[in-house]
Parts: structure tokens; C-alpha cells; sequence
């Protein structure tokens, strides 16, 4: 049964609505994990999970130094988005200038992971491949659910050896072409073509 309360940190509207009075704006109380009629004060949820860190920052820098977790693992980068690259800039974490006589086992380290990373032909494909994606998808104007799709369907025909014999940017074109029929975005064949650069036939 909903019970009457006057405490709240936050002010949402959604297609819910209080089985007291029908409303559809309440606030949310972050604190006891409760959402709140602005009508009558009811509380309509009282289980409401926080997915926020459980530490708190006031500033940038210390949501940056807080932080725990990177980017989101995402399909449409070769490496999913998990690598670590070691940068160019010749200094620590902390800022300071790396030691002169540590700098040449660091410039190692950097051409021997450039060299890994495109040590497979697969992997080639793939870094040119979602690189023209991106593009691709940039200039239609597509949603990224959309680009994630086209980039797992890439990948499959990628494992199945079904891009041998064909072009990269036909075979781009083309799951980009099925990810948006899947997602019901409206984007004609034609206007697909002009943009991959691309001849109709090999989208065929």
C-alpha cells in the first residue's frame, strides 16, 4: 500500500503512473531508493536500484580519479574496445618526464604493440573494416544500435570466410544496409551506394 511522504532529491515524468490519483511526475528519493507521486505524496516504488558508483565526486577531476571502470566494450572497434595503448608523450601517470635511459625500452614496447595489433590478416580486415563503418554510418546518419548490429554481422561473415573474393566497403555497405531493415531505420539502397562508394551490384 502506498504511504504518504514529503522528502525527495530528484523530479522525473514517465509513462508510469500513481494508482492513488493517476499521476505521472515523481521524484526520486536516490537515498531510501524511492519513487515519489508529485500529486498526493505517494511512494510508488520502494525497490528502486542504484546503478551509480558507490562513491561520491564534487568535482571532475575527482569523478576521473574516482573512476574504476573504462569505456563500455563495444563491436563496431576492432579490439572491441579493450586495448590499452601505450602513449607517445613521454611521461608517467603522474605527469613527470620519463628517465632518458628508460625511453628506449619504452619506444620498444610501443613498435612491438603496434605490431601486434595488426599481426593477423583478420584483424586487418577488421581495423579497416570497422574504420569505414564508422564512416559510413556517420555520414547516413545511423543510430549506434544500429552500427552494433552491422558490426556483429561483420564479424560473423568475417569468421565464416564470406568477405574472401569481396571488397571491404561492398561488404560494410551491405551489413549496414540489412542492420537498418532489422531496425526498421529508412535508408534506400541507392542513397547506401552513394555514400559507401560503392557499385549497386555488389550490394546485391
Amino acid at each position: 500500500m502506498a504511504r504518504p511522504v514529503h522528502a525527495s532529491t530528484g523530479r522525473t515524468k514517465g509513462s508510469a503512473m500513481c494508482s492513488v490519483c493517476g499521476g505521472s511526475e515523481f521524484f526520486q528519493d536516490l537515498t531510501r531508493g524511492e519513487s515519489i507521486c508529485t500529486s498526493c505524496g505517494c511512494v510508488i516504488n520502494e525497490r528502486s536500484l542504484d546503478t551509480g558508483p558507490e562513491w561520491r565526486a564534487f568535482t571532475a577531476e575527482e569523478r576521473n580519479a574516482r573512476a574504476r571502470t573504462g569505456s563500455p566494450m563495444t563491436l563496431t572497434m576492432a579490439d572491441k574496445g579493450l586495448a590499452t595503448t601505450i602513449g607517445w608523450s613521454d611521461r608517467d601517470a603522474n605527469g613527470r618526464a620519463i628517465a632518458a635511459s628508460s625511453r628506449a625500452a619504452i619506444y620498444r614496447m610501443r613498435k612491438w604493440q603496434i605490431r601486434t595489433l595488426v599481426h593477423s590478416s583478420q584483424h586487418r580486415n577488421l581495423s579497416i573494416a570497422m574504420s569505414e563503418m564508422d564512416r559510413l554510418t556517420s555520414q547516413l546518419g545511423v543510430p549506434h544500435e544500429t552500427k552494433e548490429t552491422a558490426a556483429l554481422v561483420y564479424r560473423k561473415e568475417l569468421n565464416r570466410r564470406l568477405v574472401r573474393g569481396r571488397s571491404i566497403e561492398g561488404m560494410v555497405a551491405a551489413t549496414i544496409y540489412l542492420s537498418c531493415r532489422i531496425h526498421k531505420i529508412p535508408r534506400q539502397l541507392d542513397e547506401i551506394v552513394t555514400e559507401a562508394r560503392v557499385n549497386r551490384k555488389e550490394l546485391g
